[in-house]
């Protein structure tokens, strides 16, 4: 069993990230958009499809923090070593698939934008930290592939050490 002394801080810091995230997604967000091409702008078109990607992005990572906390629910319990606990792993690495293609598509975006934009286009180096921040993304969905194996190699040898006793 793990102990409570570390599934008790954790929890407590995701509840503080969660509710952090909620704010964001329901005011920060819109308002940084609220302003987006009010002049007429061709930008305008774009503050809607802004705001739900932002707000979709931050909605997979509640979703990783939500299948985290049922997780530690679960190792908490003793119970992570079962065909149960693969729902979850797999809920984190859908999310962090989604989050992936979305970010892809506005690094594609923000590239297209920086290549064939006006003068007052987006900066190449945006371009760069976005393709930084979805090569971090995809290596933690490759973690999270690896860890998800390792998952199934315990559960089985669990499995195959309750049927030895």
């Amino acid at each position: 069993m793990i102990d409570n002394r570390l599934v008790t801080p954790l929890r407590v810091l995701m509840v503080l990230l969660f509710a952090g995230l909620l704010v964001a997604q329901c005011l920060m967000v819109p308002g940084q958009f609220h302003d987006m091409g009010e002049d007429g702008t061709p930008a305008a078109a774009l503050r809607i499809p802004f705001i739900a990607f932002f707000i979709v992005e931050i909605l997979c990572v509640q979703v990783v923090l939500g299948c985290t906390w049922r997780l530690l629910s679960m190792v908490k319990e003793g119970e992570i070593f079962s065909e149960s606990a693969f729902r979850w792993v797999d809920g984190i690495l859908w999310a962090i698939a989604v989050a992936l293609v979305l970010w892809g598509c506005l690094g594609l975006f923000a590239g297209l934008v920086a290549y064939f934009g006006s003068d007052d286009g987006v900066a190449p180096g945006l371009v760069i930290a976005i393709g930084v921040v979805g090569l971090g993304g995809l290596v933690l969905f490759l973690l999270m592939l690896v860890m998800r194996a390792l998952l199934r190699q315990a559960t089985r040898l669990r499995t195959d050490m309750e049927g030895v006793i």
